[in-house]
């Protein structure tokens, strides 16, 4: 895969945890894995899933996808999105609200439709825990 060079974390339109919430709100569980390098896997293939995506290769660079997911996943605990027991990480129904509202307001038709792509992946690609 070839990498834009004017693609960086500054030039991204989102943060990752912005995008990463917009796909939680299309997502059909209401739990997942808290397994950092699986995740890290998964999102590793999901840079390649479309470019709303891209940036978080971008980010990543050479490094380790599971590091930014955990970072971009704690934030989201932190804003109440998301709780995290052990083993798992689980969207409340405040959360999905919250996330369906990011959803609707900060992204355009065609982010909608790479989210929603994102969330088949995700679930296809993610254990439950």
């Amino acid at each position: 895969m070839s990498q834009n060079p004017e693609t960086s974390a500054h030039s991204m339109r989102f943060t990752i945890d912005e995008v990463l919430s917009g796909m939680l709100a299309t997502i059909e569980r209401d739990h997942f894995t808290d397994d950092t390098e699986a995740l890290g896997q998964v999102f590793k293939g999901l840079a390649a899933e479309g470019p709303l995506f891209a940036p978080f290769a971008a980010v990543a660079g050479g490094a380790d996808f599971s590091v930014i997911v955990e970072g971009a996943l704690e934030k989201l605990v932190k804003n109440g999105y998301l709780e995290h027991p052990a083993g798992r990480y689980r969207l409340t129904p405040v959360g999905r609200a919250k996330c369906l509202t990011s959803k609707r307001t900060l992204f355009s038709a065609s982010d909608i439709r790479d989210l929603e792509k994102g969330a088949v992946y995700f679930d296809a690609h993610t254990i439950s825990s």
